[in-house]
């Protein structure tokens, strides 16, 4: 691998740790930012949806853009937006204001997390790209540590945010600095088998069941990145840094396990991971709604995490296998679209439950969604082996 190679891989591994920093860091930082504008707990729903709606556009618009700039200067110009987004955060004088700023910051980060992955699919082997979503668990865990290293030390909030701002502005000199080493303007496009109709893709019965699946595992991982701290520190009144590292070791169990399957053997089937870290997974959450002790919380929490990481890869990796050739793009597109309405959907409906039933019900509500999720896999599974007969 030559010189440049190893750099734009090595910024390819930041660029996904910052993606991860602000992603994850909202769950603690949640109370204080609750308490700061006087606000309910379902209102975090409103920050998730308009976060969500950018980097929905950001996805959709990438191809526009890549055809005009490059990638260093698209990842550049995401970045600044993110850091800028971010620091409004910390002055922002109301919640409707700060709700606003997240379409820029779900821009930035859907703007970064495309870039990205446009380079590593076209450059990088198929395990190289995993262990680079894997690295994505890393600012998701260092996210949630450095906001509780931050309220734990009596700080407010804003530090926190202002700190992974100044993050975010160093990525972006970087990527402005080597931005003659990414590759230019995408300027056509070879067409190769034209693919299916949209709506051809959508009648199969395989697809319905696919978007089913990555709505709700999507929507789980945010729901318990986004609330177990709230429930252990409101709830079940566990210190502040008690709480932080409890989501914190979350976030790094998805990266852990994440970057372990990247290295499983080549014959491992991810048929047989899936059902097992759905699970795993599932185990967890009912442990967690048992509600046992403070240190059963936070294995189980931990284990939620380890498990939940290798089923998106996954899932996506076996797209192509399951719906042929004519329907994978659609298929994907469907996928990564009905996801980011998960991870807004679920935690907000979370927000509700807690609101109006009580922060105990989060992970009743999770154990349900994670038993939906595992029976529709499972459906899944049946008709992939009943097209294959």
């Amino acid at each position: 691998m030559s010189k440049t190679n190893k750099l734009l891989l090595a910024l390819s591994f930041v660029g996904f740790i910052a993606l991860g920093l602000p992603d994850a860091v909202i769950g603690v930082a949640w109370p204080a930012l609750r308490a700061h504008f006087d606000l309910n707990q379902d209102a975090l729903g409103a920050l998730f949806i308009t976060a969500t709606v950018g980097s929905v556009m950001a996805s959709m618009a990438t191809g526009a853009i890549l055809s005009r700039i490059g990638i260093g200067e698209l990842l550049t110009i995401s970045c600044v937006i993110t850091a800028l987004s971010l620091f409004g955060y910390t002055i922002a004088p109301s919640w409707i204001v700060l709700v606003t700023l997240g379409l820029m910051t779900g821009f930035g980060a859907g703007a970064i997390d495309a870039a990205i992955n446009t380079y590593a699919a076209t450059s990088y082997s198929a395990r190289l790209v995993n262990v680079l979503h894997a690295f994505y668990g890393v600012g998701a865990a260092a996210g949630p540590a450095l906001m509780t290293a931050v309220l734990a030390a009596g700080q407010d909030w804003q530090l926190g945010y202002r700190i992974i701002v100044g993050v975010e502005i160093a990525l972006a000199i970087a990527f402005v600095l080597s931005r003659k080493q990414w590759p230019p303007p995408v300027v056509h496009h070879e067409e190769h088998r034209r693919p299916a109709r949209l709506v051809e893709t959508l009648r199969l019965g395989k697809v319905q069941l696919s978007l089913l699946v990555f709505f709700l595992y999507t929507g789980c991982e945010a729901a318990a990145g986004a609330w177990v701290f709230s429930l252990l520190f409101e709830s079940r009144d566990i210190a502040t840094a008690a709480a932080g590292t409890a989501v914190t070791l979350y976030w790094g169990g998805l990266f852990a396990s994440r970057l372990g399957y990247a290295f499983l053997p080549a014959a491992t089937s991810p048929d047989a991971v899936i059902r097992l870290c759905l699970i795993a997974a599932l185990g967890g959450v009912v442990t967690l709604a048992l509600n046992l002790h403070p240190l059963v919380d936070t294995v189980a929490i931990s284990l939620m995490g380890f498990a939940a990481g290798p089923i998106f890869p996954s899932l996506i990796a076996t797209t192509p296998a399951r719906v042929g050739p004519r329907h994978t793009a659609n298929t994907v597109g469907f996928q990564i679209s009905i996801a980011a309405v998960g991870l807004a959907v679920l935690p907000a409906l979370c927000g509700l439950v807690a609101q109006h039933l009580g922060l105990e019900l989060v992970p009743i509500l999770l154990t349900v969604c994670w038993s939906i999720l595992l029976a529709a896999y499972l459906a899944l599974r049946r008709s992939d082996l009943a097209t294959a007969l």
